[in-house]
């Protein structure tokens, strides 16, 4: 079925998929040689939101669903070959995603979703101002001063870009040594979700977490990153004890607030313990 699609992976507990910026943009040109690929099968699919995180990474997808689900089989599969090259770490296998149809109507919301995935897991930068999203590449004009047509390049020096021998469409822009963003992604389909900057802009700094969509991904028996079972935990911390920290709470509110993440959003006893420090014999009070 053709329609719109949000593709993620697993959040990691130990393993990293993006470690230093060229891992970063090596995952970005990844996702300009997984269109391609779609390309060559027949297939046509459309990245409207992207962003990669340290041990994960989201998408959200145009397309029919065979070829939504064939862009991320590849792409898991590169991002395998490469930490298996250059760091000796075969992760293929290890890499879990996930598929959600996604009707017109909740279309901005998940787009949303993908690009607050940053400030959503803690870190100290807005939205836009992640690298390694598209966000930062809507309703912007900004363009960095070297670019260059890929028509311009010679095979070998997009093959050392790309560590692939695809071939991607001449009339793409490489930025340094990462294909242009706006070359692949959909930006008009993507800003046309919003009314205006400004609407996009509210959404965007809103602090309000998509539950509907973290539900959703609890109920295909996903775990959502540390980080962001973190943020909820300390929610629950100000709203029931008045402690702006997990290190703050005692045991027994550590408890209490492991219960209430377990139901919501049926966290396993591991990440439960590692999360809010909570040792086994803890952990086993709750069952």
């Amino acid at each position: 079925m053709k329609g719109y699609y949000h593709c993620c992976s697993k959040g990691f507990n130990h393993e990293i998929l993006f470690k230093t910026d060229d891992e970063f943009i090596a995952g970005i040109n990844r996702i300009a040689v997984c269109i391609t690929l779609c390309f060559k099968t027949g297939g046509e699919v459309s990245v409207l939101a992207f962003c990669l995180m340290d041990n994960h990474f989201h998408f959200i997808l145009s397309g029919e669903e065979a070829d939504c689900e064939a862009f991320v089989a590849n792409y898991k599969k590169l991002t395998g070959m490469w930490t298996s090259k250059y760091r000796g770490t075969p992760l293929t296998e290890k890499i879990e995603t996930g598929q959600w149809f996604v009707p017109q109507y909740k279309l901005e919301e998940k787009i949303i979703y993908v690009l607050r995935n940053p400030v959503a897991a803690g870190m100290r930068v807005t939205a836009q101002g992640y690298r390694w999203s598209s966000a930062g590449y809507m309703f912007s004009n900004w363009k960095p001063e070297s670019l260059v047509k890929v028509s311009d390049m010679s095979s070998r020096a997009l093959m050392k870009i790309l560590c692939s021998n695809e071939q991607i469409p001449d009339n793409w822009i490489i930025a340094g040594r990462m294909v242009w963003p706006p070359s692949f992604f959909d930006l008009r389909t993507a800003e046309a979700q919003f009314k205006s900057i400004g609407s996009f802009m509210f959404s965007l700094n809103n602090a309000n977490v998509d539950k509907e969509t973290e539900k959703e991904m609890m109920e295909g028996n996903y775990s959502l990153p540390d980080s962001e079972v973190h943020i909820r935990a300390v929610q629950y911390a100000i709203a029931n004890f008045r402690k702006g920290s997990i290190s703050k709470c005692s045991a027994e509110e550590r408890l209490i607030i492991a219960r209430l993440l377990k139901s919501e959003l049926k966290c396993n006893d591991k990440q439960l313990g590692r999360v809010l420090r909570l040792s086994q014999e803890d952990i086993q009070l709750l069952t």
